[in-house]
């Protein structure tokens, strides 16, 4: 029987799978359609096929209402589906299907969302396949077929995403594939539901909550569904909305559209306008290199993510454009300036793999109207998608912003001519597997632990500190710390050689036994202070046991009783507790850093001062002897 809804039997083995999807994605940085919008749009760029076209993706937005809607329905078979939603709706995972079937049922209406994507390769691959395309995306869970170095996903959260999005817990595909594995009559379709394992109203059968569209003979009882193939799928994506163009690629429809995160449900055109920013948003990259085109669709409208439409990530794509004409000094806005950041990478545990290799961090000048993601670093590598924008606002003093794009991987020579080199290729790879399922940035995963030997975690927990260090000494030497007064204060020390009143003051015992530097100054664009600092034992025999940092408001020189709070501060070094705790009623930063801590480094920010009276740093080191000793 073709054109049917088909549930698995056999012991429960998850039954709360729905409720765990969502935990995970909104327990691992989902927001809004960030998450959403990143994972469809990774899976259509990485799907691209090698050749010089674009991948084109089109998010389409519907409303069927009326006979549409009915007409619909019937042909997704919803009443067979219904029959085990229904059985399923007392589960603690299967509330909100009901409530979303009820709130169908009583706006006689029902939004779905068809993500198109073409010059792609497809769903290829047999129903029970190990490793494929399709079984990837429609049929496993938290896997992933990407093999390439410079796939953006290596864990498959996109597909997951999918269902978490869709009221109903359904989505369709109908796929024209690119050859012919397994078949050569595209469109191919299929549709999968996840609902909670549930019984039979008779209590006798246990359904696994895993639910496809297809086609399945009516002797084969239990039966997964198979795709539907050829003429017959063509006629079924038809009445399902879901028709497609004969070129390679794939069309998702995402039944009863939904933000699980926002408060209530969006009109078209406000979706739109989010999905088209978030797209832009993180894949500048691709688009503007031309490997991806996106589109937004609504009945009323078409919006592009283009360069063009949105000229706010201008600041970012000229850092490529200018790389050949860069400069050696940030001087003029504008001015770009190339600096490599090494990146030693350890064997893998088969003793493969090992070398140095450099990051490319491109930073460039902003103009005074450049505000958006201003004096943040895009993090990039061969997928072209934004990893994440690393915000480095706090080392910028005075009026130097900048934007900046740190290019790894096989995006290493971006904007050069050149090609990636083997090298190039090893540290894709690396960062690749250095991101967590969202990625959403590079740190120590599972995934790293277990392919490279001791020092990966070094090597990638030292990107940050790297860039933001190299930052500085293309930022910072600009700047005129020596002026003082209100519209601007710098003031840099020595640890314990600080000066009251022209003359230096007792050396605290602290300050016989750390050295260090410091620097405050303060931000006029969100009146606030910015402070930074670095601190060492003078003694190779001790480490830091804890760092404590107060912001004292002075007085014809003076230190005055008076404190300023603490806002927020963070610290580079590995490993480091940060707390706010108050002493004497104000706001401090406290940094607690691991056993065996022998420099530390902090920076951070005052709460708004709107007096803008003179503000120095109170740094207090603990420090003890080494316990390795």
């Amino acid at each position: 029987m073709s054109g049917t809804w088909g549930f698995t039997t056999s012991r429960p083995t998850d039954a709360r799978y729905g409720d765990d999807v969502a935990k995970y994605a909104m327990s691992n940085g989902e927001q809004g359609l960030k998450t959403f919008v990143r994972e469809v749009l990774q899976n259509s760029n990485d799907a691209r096929l090698d050749n010089d076209d674009p991948a084109q993706v089109t998010f389409r937005l519907e409303t069927l209402e009326g006979d549409d809607l009915k007409a619909y329905l019937n042909a997704l078979d919803i009443n067979t589906w219904s029959d085990h939603a229904s059985l399923a709706a007392d589960t603690e995972s299967g509330e909100h299907i009901s409530e979303a079937m009820a709130r169908i049922e009583d706006e006689k209406s029902l939004r779905v969302l068809t993500i198109e994507d073409q010059n792609t390769q497809g769903l290829l691959g047999a129903e029970t396949a190990d490793q494929s395309n399709f079984t990837a995306l429609v049929r496993d869970v938290l896997f992933s077929s990407k093999s390439g170095d410079t796939s953006g996903g290596s864990y498959g959260l996109g597909k997951a995403v999918l269902w978490l999005y869709s009221g109903l817990s359904m989505v369709l595909f109908n796929s024209s594939l690119s050859e012919p594995t397994p078949r050569d009559d595209s469109p191919r379709l299929i549709g999968r539901t996840r609902l909670p394992t549930h019984k039979s109203s008779d209590g006798d059968t246990v359904y696994q909550g895993h639910g496809w569209f297809g086609n399945v003979d009516a002797d084969e009882s239990g039966a997964r569904p198979e795709s539907l193939w050829g003429d017959e799928a063509r006629q079924f994506a038809d009445d399902l909305k879901l028709s497609r163009p004969d070129s390679p690629g794939t069309s998702i429809q995402v039944v009863d559209f939904r933000v699980p995160t926002a408060e209530e449900r969006l009109a078209d055109e406000e979706l739109a306008d989010k999905i088209t920013e978030k797209a832009i948003e993180w894949f500048w990259p691709a688009i503007y290199r031309g490997n991806l085109e996106v589109t937004v669709e609504t009945d009323t409208e078409t919006k592009s993510a283009s360069i063009a439409e949105y000229p706010r990530y201008t600041p970012f794509t000229t850092c490529l454009n200018d790389r050949t004409a860069a400069t050696d000094e940030l001087t003029e806005a504008g001015d770009v300036v190339e600096k490599p950041i090494t990146l030693t990478i350890p064997a893998k545990t088969d003793e493969s793999g090992s070398t140095e290799g450099d990051l490319d961090l491109l930073v460039r000048r902003a103009n005074p109207d450049e505000r958006y993601q201003r004096n943040s670093v895009a993090f990039v590598r061969g997928a072209g998608m934004v990893v994440e924008y690393y915000d480095r606002d706090k080392v910028v003093v005075g009026n130097e912003d900048f934007h900046a794009v740190l290019l790894g991987g096989r995006a290493r020579p971006w904007g050069t001519g050149d090609n990636p080199s083997d090298v190039d290729d090893v540290v894709e790879e690396f960062l690749t597997t250095a991101e967590p399922p969202q990625h959403d940035e590079w740190r120590r995963t599972e995934s790293l632990a277990n392919t490279y030997k001791q020092g990966f975690r070094t090597a990638v927990e030292g990107i940050k500190p790297d860039v933001t260090d190299t930052l500085r000494e293309l930022v910072a030497p600009n700047v005129d710390r020596g002026s003082t007064g209100p519209e601007r204060l710098g003031n840099r020390f020595k640890i314990g050689s600080k000066r009251r009143s022209g003359s230096t003051s007792r050396e605290s015992p602290s300050s016989q036994r750390v050295t260090g530097d410091t620097d405050i100054a303060f931000d006029e664009t969100y009146d606030h202070w910015q402070f930074e600092g670095e601190v060492e034992p003078l003694s190779d025999r001790n480490e830091i046991r804890q760092v404590t940092v107060s912001l004292v408001r002075m007085a014809e020189e003076r230190a005055t009783n008076d404190r300023l709070p603490v806002r927020n501060i963070s610290s580079d070094t590995t490993g480091v507790s940060i707390s706010l705790p108050d002493e004497n009623g104000v706001q401090v930063g406290r940094l607690d850093p691991p056993p065996g801590t022998t420099s530390l480094t902090f920076e951070g920010t005052s709460e708004e001062d709107m007096r803008r009276v003179e503000t120095r740093l109170k740094v207090s080191v603990a420090v003890a002897e080494r316990r390795d000793n």
